[in-house]
């Protein structure tokens, strides 16, 4: 099949071909990349899906006292970006795969904030220099 050139913008949900690009003039995009039409059907149905999980996740952002730890909606937008970007990377140029791999997005999706102090069994005593309790005054 036929491979043509798209343009991605993730930040406005928008997958344009050329001549769209062409009429628009000011479009911005993130990404160029190569594919044939099923190709593009599905990188727009992965984009449309990946903004559906944007808005339950930000609806959800406000509810007070629930931790996104370990939230399925998180966990559920955390999986859309991911296969979102597999797929704009496997479909890129060089250019846009070179950007995508210095950007480190998927090694940063697939590796949650858990190691970080405050998320382990002693939460207290991570999250905070257990040598130094109970000190007051100069050292």
């Amino acid at each position: 099949m036929l491979k043509k050139s798209y343009y991605v913008s993730v930040g406005t949900g928008t997958v344009e071909d050329a001549q769209t690009l062409a009429d628009l003039g000011n479009y911005s995009y993130e990404y160029a990349v190569e594919a044939t039409d099923q190709e593009i059907r599905e990188l727009r149905r992965l984009m449309g899906s990946y903004e559906a999980e944007t808005e339950k996740t930000f609806a959800r952002a406000g509810v007070p006292y629930k931790s996104a730890d370990h939230d399925e909606a998180t966990d559920e937008h955390n999986s859309q970006v991911r296969e979102l970007y597999t797929m704009i990377y496997r479909l890129g140029t060089p250019e846009t795969r070179g950007h995508i791999e210095k950007m480190r997005i998927m090694e940063k999706l697939g590796n949650s904030d858990y190691r970080q102090p405050g998320y382990g069994r002693h939460n207290a005593e991570e999250a905070i220099d257990v040598n130094d309790r109970g000190q007051v005054g100069p050292k």
